[in-house]
């Protein structure tokens, strides 16, 4: 979220209706990349986003400018995101145990991965993203968004108590057993954590493909090859200790669909929404 947000914050909450589809174009990438780090789905993490939004443009005028804005932002949307209700991914009560199980049975039945070039980086790199993803949705949620603001949002423990509420210190000690649970996971599994390990990705991707695992947005295809092969040389420059916690910080980046700019756009010139204190 830009420095220069904060001033079409002013504007917006004076009335202006151009700032106001500012703030929420400004906001919505970063609203999005939680919601999917959390839900672990694509439209699961657009309505929530939609309605993460709503939420924060509604209540701007709430906003009093005695914390940073993003943190304001933050802080509405982890509430929102740890008080929905269970989404499909959640659902399907992942555990690390049965994650493992998962993990036993892709290289029990491996399928050969036959296509090459871009699509072939694209498997494997939504084959690693994926994993990741499920191990992350193990995690209860209040561990889980703890560590996707810490790790990977680089929130700092007191930035991280204002948006969850907490105290500091149940900041950091939810942090830590994220990545503790994530690093147990991650080194006794993860070839690319652990080359002791046998799973690799291309062993994964073939009987993922198979299966229709494979069906997240979480790759953009264009940098695949490139992002893929950036982490994975990071990682070896790394200590095992430390490989878990990169792998998560070099999660891509993701964008909100174009549509999402011109469903907010409506949405702010509706007449549906009361937006400014009259």
């Amino acid at each position: 979220m830009g420095s220069n947000l904060e001033q079409f914050v002013r504007r917006a909450k004076n009335g202006n209706l151009q700032a106001l589809e500012e703030v929420a174009c400004g906001i919505q990438e970063k609203i999005y990349g939680l919601a999917l780090r959390m839900l672990g789905h694509q439209e699961d993490a657009e309505d929530e986003t939609q309605e993460i939004l709503i939420k924060v443009i509604t209540h701007l005028s709430d906003f009093r400018e005695e914390s940073a804005f993003s943190s304001w932002v933050y802080r509405i949307a982890c509430n929102h995101l740890l008080t929905v209700r269970k989404k499909r991914y959640e659902r399907m009560d992942l555990t690390f145990d049965l994650m493992e199980e998962s993990v036993s049975a892709g290289l029990e039945n491996m399928e050969p991965l036959t296509v090459s070039g871009p699509e072939r980086d694209v498997l494997l790199e939504e084959t690693r993203v994926g994993c990741m993803q499920g191990a992350l949705v193990c995690l209860k949620r209040e561990v889980r968004i703890a560590f996707i603001l810490g790790e990977q949002y680089g929130v700092t423990s007191k930035e991280g108590a204002f948006i969850l509420d907490i105290t500091p210190e149940l900041f950091r000690k939810r942090l830590s057993r994220g990545r503790k649970s994530l690093q147990n996971f991650m080194q006794k599994n993860c070839g690319l954590v652990n080359k002791d390990n046998a799973c690799r990705c291309h062993r994964q991707a073939g009987g993922r493909l198979k299966n229709g695992l494979i069906d997240m947005t979480f790759v953009n295809k264009e940098n695949a090859s490139k992002g893929r092969s950036e982490a994975v040389a990071h990682l070896g420059e790394l200590a095992e200790i430390d490989r878990t916690v990169a792998m998560y910080r070099h999660y891509p980046e993701y964008h909100t669909p174009e549509s999402f700019a011109h469903i907010m756009k409506d949405l702010i010139n509706s007449g549906k929404y009361k937006f400014f204190n009259q």
